[in-house]
């Protein structure tokens, strides 16, 4: 083997051998409880029993009652902003299966003022989803008010 190729070879492996133990040694021990991907944050939970049911979203064998309240509903049909404190509920059924809600709460006044939160059927947070990742797809949402179901809101009578 050349010099200069053993050279660049043992060069890699030097640095890849850091790069692993770097990350090897900083990662948890075996027996250490790792965190989960959705952290508690400060959506509630709503009564579900307040909201309505403005339309149903099915693919496959997913179906999603989305909920929300009729202010809501009603400052989309005036052309506003919804409320602060306003809940959005996606119900996911799988197989007709209850599986769980995803809980979308306006947190302020803000166009982009929104969290969000996965919860099992008893309503306990679904802690091994990631939430960020929620936002992150329903910003390119932004201008209907984060939500892909909009127009559905919008006619909904």
């Amino acid at each position: 083997m050349p010099r200069k190729t053993f050279a660049g070879l043992a060069c890699a492996v030097a640095v890849g051998s850091v790069v692993f133990a770097a990350g090897y040694f900083s990662g948890p021990a075996i027996n250490e409880i790792t965190p989960a991907t959705a952290a508690e944050n400060a959506v509630t939970f709503p009564p579900l029993d307040q909201l309505v049911h403005y339309t149903t979203v099915r693919r496959g064998v997913t179906r999603e009652h989305m909920l929300t309240n009729p202010e809501a509903l009603a400052a989309i049909k005036a052309g506003q902003p919804v409320a602060a404190g306003t809940h959005m509920v996606l119900v996911d059924y799988q197989s007709d299966v209850l599986y769980r809600y995803l809980v979308a709460q306006k947190m302020g006044v803000g166009s982009s003022d929104w969290a969000y939160q996965w919860f099992w059927p008893d309503k306990s947070i679904k802690a091994d989803e990631n939430v960020a990742q929620c936002y992150s797809c329903h910003r390119s949402r932004e201008d209907r008010q984060f939500m892909f179901t909009f127009t559905d809101a919008l006619s909904f009578k």
